[in-house]
């Protein structure tokens, strides 16, 4: 019998990629997302490539009701692997943010989280066997102007699963939280944002399927917290060892900077 991921926000990014992943070892897949086309069409093309069974799930999980309609739907499924990836930023400065904006964000990306896992931990402690993977990110360790409830919710989800893995260290349940940089995905556009994605030199986007092997190597290693990329290891070091004041004049200038720049290359193309 094949066992069964949930992976939440698979319709691209890091969610595809993880679906793609588990899809090549031979899991058959729970998927959710909001855009119905683009994840259908994701799910025909894991089934004919990878010949499992794809399950499909159009849930907005930023609101109670998605989140219910969800754990109404995988009541009766045996989830081995469960990886919390869904998430979204915001573009305004925190003072403009309209808080409907406010409540889907930390909803999604804190009470979704926390009580998906808590549905699913429970089948898998009674089976003795299960995965859980949250997706965080760099901006864990550094928040930046303009991102900071991003930033807040993905930090709740670094400590959420470190407390997490303690509490289950003696039990069969593997825990890991990915914090990657920046991926060339559709995230910023979802957000609104114009991006200019460089390829290389610092601060690059990487592809989602390399983010997803990296993390996979470390979670076969037993890693609780993945890092990877070069970039994302080192906004950690900063974040641990440098001087307060000294971190925040680095962020504050490096996003001043970023922003300039990005202005100015959208203008070039515009």
């Amino acid at each position: 019998m094949k066992h069964t991921v949930l992976i939440t926000g698979a319709t691209s990014g890091l969610g595809l990629a993880y679906a793609k992943e588990f899809a090549e070892k031979g899991y058959n897949l729970i998927i959710t997302g909001r855009r119905e086309n683009k994840i259908i069409e994701n799910a025909k093309y894991i089934e004919n490539t990878y010949h499992v069974k794809v399950k499909v799930v159009i849930v907005d999980l930023a609101k109670e009701e998605g989140l219910n309609l969800l754990l109404n739907e995988i009541r009766e499924e045996e989830i081995e692997v469960l990886v919390n990836n869904a998430g979204f930023g915001l573009k305004p400065v925190f003072s403009e943010v309209p808080k409907e904006d406010m409540d889907r964000i930390m909803f999604l990306q804190m009470n979704t989280v926390v009580i998906l896992t808590q549905n699913v931990l429970k089948q898998m402690l009674s089976r003795h066997k299960g995965t859980i993977i949250n997706i965080s990110s760099d901006g864990a360790f550094a928040v930046m102007p303009r991102n900071i409830l991003y930033s807040s919710t993905k930090l709740f989800i670094f400590n959420f699963t470190e407390g997490l893995y303690m509490e289950l260290i003696d039990t069969p349940i593997h825990v890991q939280v990915v914090c990657p940089g920046f991926i060339d995905s559709d995230f910023h556009e979802s957000a609104g944002m114009k991006v200019v994605k460089k390829k290389n030199g610092f601060m690059k986007f990487m592809d989602p399927q390399e983010i997803v092997g990296l993390a996979m190597k470390d979670l076969k290693k037993g890693k609780v917290v993945s890092v990877p990329g070069l970039e994302a290891k080192i906004i950690r070091f900063m974040a641990v060892f440098l001087p307060r004041k000294m971190f925040y004049n680095i962020i504050i200038n490096f996003t001043g900077k970023r922003n300039h720049k990005l202005d100015t290359n959208i203008k070039k193309i515009n």
